[in-house]
């Protein structure tokens, strides 16, 4: 990896890092409505499908959104998986949910996965179910946070463990390739930054309720890398990044207007 690639890296790492925290603070000032709606926008993806077409080309960026939209199915039910599981231990549930998405979505670069129709099919299908399982069975409910007071070391704190986690992922993608790129670039690196950090300052009722806000606003990941899809061979790396994040982050807004805003 060259020297302008730890450039890139060292941003995504001030940036993520940045996003986490201030998504958490929203979250727990403003209640988990506002920090799903944060915590779910293109972020890592946005950095990741940025990096791989200025260290690849813009083709393998284009590639790597192939696989997005199911594999952000998939996160779904790593969400369903955490919350199922956080009563009987934060680190548990973590881990079998992390084994579980690493196996669902390592079987599908293994098939040389290839089919965007269906990778949104797939996505919705996903979400769905999710959706379902956490509001009417599980009966996940919006909480109010409790104050928190923040100190510089707290702020630091948060923002290395974000960092740290969406950067593993950044470089996982560059060493795999645009499959296994567009993999890692949906890492759930930002769910897990917000879970770690929700779950610690607030417990376990707030940091589920985040992650049911989270679940639904990330809808816009998957509208950011169907802009992308479209924009990145026809406008460019740049331009195409920027409408992108218009379009995602507008779609996010109108999740959390029309269906946030709405939720228990």
């Amino acid at each position: 990896m060259d020297d302008v690639f730890f450039v890139k890296l060292a941003i995504s790492f001030i940036v993520s890092g940045t996003w986490v925290v201030l998504s958490t603070i929203f979250a727990e000032k403003l209640g988990p409505k506002i920090g799903g709606l944060i915590s779910g926008l293109p972020s890592t993806v946005m950095f990741g499908t940025l990096f791989i077409a200025l260290t690849q080309n813009a083709g393998a960026a284009v590639q790597a959104t192939t696989i997005m939209p199911i594999l952000g199915g998939i996160s779904c039910l790593f969400l369903l998986s955490y919350v199922c599981l956080v009563k009987r231990g934060l680190w548990l549930s973590l881990v079998l949910s992390f084994i579980f998405w690493i196996f669902l979505s390592a079987s599908l670069v293994v098939m040389k996965f290839d089919n965007y129709p269906i990778s949104l099919f797939g996505y919705f299908l996903l979400l769905g179910f999710s959706y379902y399982l956490m509001e009417h069975r599980l009966n996940i409910k919006s909480v109010l946070g409790k104050k928190v007071l923040y100190t510089p070391g707290i702020i630091v704190t948060r923002g290395v463990i974000s960092g740290t986690i969406i950067v593993l992922s950044v470089v996982l993608g560059k060493m795999g390739g645009p499959l296994l790129g567009g993999m890692f670039t949906m890492f759930p690196a930002m769910f897990t930054s917000t879970i770690l950090i929700t779950y610690f300052s607030q417990g376990v009722e707030f940091s589920s309720a985040t992650m049911k806000s989270a679940m639904l606003s990330a809808v816009s990941v998957v509208i950011y890398s169907l802009v992308v899809r479209y924009t990145f061979l026809t406008l460019g790396i740049f331009l195409g990044t920027l409408l992108s994040i218009a379009i995602s982050f507008s779609g996010g807004y109108l999740v959390y207007k029309l269906i946030l805003t709405k939720l228990k």
